[in-house]
């Protein structure tokens, strides 16, 4: 099968960085929840919004998480109030102050600017990755780079946990016509890239759930296109193709 996503150009990645940096200066001013979520509805949506996401993660006791995209931490005390420890990850600088700021003292924290496509951990250092709204903004290439090197983070029998907004945007805070390079892809894009991972052959990501639609958008929103993905490090048997299908 055609494992590659369909529709998006090749595109320059140090563009891409530059357009995504361009995009949250302008829309980020305050470190908001509003921002984060990029809707002037957002507290009403968060209420509900965020304990659906946090129910279709697996039991996080005594895990270590990687959190990619943290942003002000919408998620991270409710995920490091049940992991062992949370690595909390986000290129923009104010956004991972601002988490800091109001979760460090939990304790079980390391907080990190950083950039996620250039992202550097020890092998099988992690149990789960968790991230919310992150791949829109990195190019097919960059999807697939994080996907083959969070693969080989993971521990055997570790779970990436991913949601996204496929093929229109969440909120009403970026008007229609204004700058927005988010890449809104087709379930089946995401599906395709990490379909075609692997590490060294042994390890290959297994389907748990994927494109499982957030109620909470479906009933604020009508919009049926924020899909969460499940997935799970696998041994590669063969006999037998278990890799996401």
């Amino acid at each position: 099968m055609d494992c590659q996503p369909q529709g998006q150009e090749k595109v320059d990645h140090a563009d891409v960085r530059e357009d995504m940096v361009e995009f949250w200066r302008e829309l980020s001013h305050d470190c908001s929840v509003q921002e984060m979520m990029g809707d002037e509805n957002a507290d009403e949506l968060d209420q509900e919004e965020r304990p659906e996401i946090l129910a279709m993660l697996h039991d996080l006791s005594g895990k270590r998480v990687l959190e990619l995209g943290a942003g002000i931490g919408r998620f991270t005390p409710s995920v490091a109030g049940q992991a062992d420890h949370v690595t909390a990850v986000d290129f923009v600088e104010a956004f991972i102050k601002k988490n800091e700021e109001t979760n460090r003292h939990l304790g079980n924290i390391v907080f990190l600017q950083a950039d996620v496509t250039r992202l550097d951990l020890p092998p099988e250092s992690v149990d789960v990755v968790f991230s919310n709204w992150l791949m829109q903004y990195l190019a097919d290439e960059e999807v697939s780079a994080l996907a083959a090197k969070a693969l080989s983070w993971l521990t055997d029998g570790g779970y990436f946990f991913f949601r996204e907004s496929c093929f229109e945007k969440s909120g009403n805070k970026v008007k229609d016509g204004s700058f927005n390079p988010t890449f809104y892809r087709s379930p089946a894009d995401y599906s395709a890239i990490f379909y075609a991972v692997a590490q060294d052959g042994r390890y290959v990501y297994q389907e748990q759930f994927a494109g499982r639609a957030v109620k909470t958008y479906i009933k604020h929103k009508n919009n049926k296109h924020q899909l969460c993905w499940l997935l799970k490090k696998v041994r590669h048997d063969r006999s037998d193709d278990v890799n996401i299908k």
